[in-house]
């Protein structure tokens, strides 16, 4: 900063040094004035030039005109003689001694905007020479930007060229990186810089005074090459995360036998049993939950491309090991994202898309608004297999109906899974080719529909969006398929138990 013996070191203004103030201060601007009182309108770091023109020589209220600059911290008073005043006034004087506020003479024929330019000079070269010298450390960034550089040595490089103590944060607070000083500077004021999208990694800045606009241009400059450095280092965990991604897809789809999983490590094996895992909340705890660092099995994970049925939640998928350790410590990170999560019943890994549709087929149960609104809240665990056990023993029992009858025998086969289902649902039923798919899909549809409706026709056909005679006709085309009506309470039961056994098979 330009200071005030540099203005004073200038022969051509002929300044003299009346009264000396406490140090060498800092000048930020001029300001003129014949006001009593001008604190209020100053931010510290002014010379103030008068002339004296409404006090005379031994007038008291020079103290308070010096007490007000002294309470603004003005860097010092510039007296002009032989305009009013043929000698700095005595009171002035006296006053500027006891607040200890610097105190010097312009002399005549030197105009006062002499002094205004000259300070204005001192101030821009002051301004260019922290500019350069903010470009420089930029470049000196930049350069190591093309490295391997360490982010202590960046946070060191911005330091120094700043005079702030600066940190690398994680998401929860935790250090990453600092400089040596930043641990002590709990009671300087700070700032944080998001070096992403998401705010997972952040600059912290620490320091005793503002940032100048040059110290901001240089911290700009270390949070890019920050951020460049730890994109790359995260590009490749981003497209290993991705990999395993794609390949827990396909297993959960079946669209791939588990041993290719040594095409991405040789030293991960398929447990004998796993459970799909289903965990659902906002779309930032989602994307926290999978950013989150894994290894071996853990690492198979993916999210859903399936609608959610509210438009601020995410869904994704874990496939788990089928052992109470495993399980326990896939919920309790779920639960630490605040993740609502449905757990799959186990199954043989081949058959893994079994157990993602029966915690598909659960996903009704969780509240759509809770994640986004209710808060604190202990997140919901629903179990597909325990939960409701009626309907899991029908399941084990349709997956084995007449396993001990020969083939050929009414209405299913040997180890025909789904043949009790199908038995009640005639040609709805999806394991039945008599209707066209659409079909066979809008009939579905529509009985879901006046089951959870509680079989009140006007709510049902509402939540279709058809007229009710339209619903009316669907219900008995319905009747006549199935040769079961819905006014009879067995009927009723057992459409509804069939149509929820097929959609834990998957259909």
């Amino acid at each position: 900063m330009a200071t005030l013996s540099e203005l004073l070191a200038q022969p051509e203004l002929g300044l003299r040094l009346i009264q000396a103030g406490a140090g060498d201060p800092e000048l930020s601007w001029v300001s003129t004035t014949e006001l009593i009182d001008l604190g209020e309108y100053l931010e510290g770091g002014e010379i103030i030039l008068t002339t004296g023109l409404s006090l005379s020589a031994l007038d008291s209220r020079w103290r308070d005109f010096v007490a007000s600059l002294s309470r603004a911290q003005v860097a010092a008073i510039g007296f002009g003689v032989g305009v009013n005043h043929d000698h700095i006034p005595p009171a002035l004087l006296h006053a500027a001694s006891t607040y200890r506020v610097a105190l010097f003479e312009v002399p005549l024929p030197l105009p006062f905007i002499a002094v205004s330019k000259a300070v204005a000079a001192l101030v821009r070269t002051d301004e260019l020479r922290a500019t350069r010298g903010a470009l420089q450390a930029q470049q000196r960034l930049l350069d190591g930007a093309r490295g391997d550089q360490d982010p202590a040595d960046v946070l060191a490089s911005v330091a120094q060229a700043t005079g702030k103590h600066l940190a690398l944060l994680a998401s929860d607070g935790a250090v990453l990186a600092s400089t040596a000083g930043f641990a002590a500077a709990d009671g300087l004021e700070r700032e944080t810089v998001a070096l992403d999208k998401d705010g997972s990694l952040r600059l912290a800045v620490a320091g005793d005074t503002p940032l100048t606009p040059e110290g901001r241009a240089v911290i700009t400059a270390g949070s890019i090459v920050l951020w460049l450095g730890l994109r790359g280092a995260g590009a490749e965990e981003n497209r290993e995360r991705e990999r395993w991604e794609r390949f827990t897809w396909a297993i959960l789809t079946e669209a791939t036998p588990p041993s290719t999983i040594e095409i991405l490590s040789t030293r991960v094996r398929f447990p004998d049993r796993v459970r799909a895992l289903a965990v659902q909340g906002s779309p930032e705890d989602v994307a926290d939950w999978r950013r989150r660092p894994r290894t071996g099995i853990e690492r198979l994970i993916t999210p859903s491309t399936a609608p959610t049925r509210a438009p601020d939640l995410a869904l994704a998928w874990q496939l788990c090991p089928d052992s109470v350790a495993a399980t326990e410590r896939a919920l309790e990170i779920a639960a630490e994202h605040g993740l609502d999560a449905i757990v799959g019943r186990p199954t043989a890994v081949a058959d893994a898309a079994l157990s993602l549709r029966s915690a598909h087929a659960r996903l009704r149960s969780l509240s759509p608004t809770a994640p986004l609104y209710a808060a604190p809240r202990v997140p919901d665990v629903i179990w597909a297999d325990r939960d409701t056990p009626f309907l899991e023993a029908l399941f084990t029992l349709d997956e084995h109906a007449n396993e001990g009858a020969p083939d050929g025998g009414p209405g299913v086969t040997a180890r025909d899974p789904g043949g009790l289902s199908a038995r009640v649902l005639g040609p709805l039923s999806q394991r039945d080719g008599a209707l066209p798919a659409a079909e066979r899909e809008l009939l579905r549809g529509t009985l879901r529909a006046v089951y959870e409706a509680d079989g009140q026709r006007g709510p049902a056909a509402a939540a279709l969006g058809i007229h009710r005679n339209t619903l009316r006709d669907r219900i008995t085309r319905i009747e006549r398929l199935t040769s079961r009506t819905l006014t009879d309470a067995d009927d009723r039961a057992e459409l509804w138990l069939a149509l929820r056994v097929e959609e834990l098979a998957g259909g």
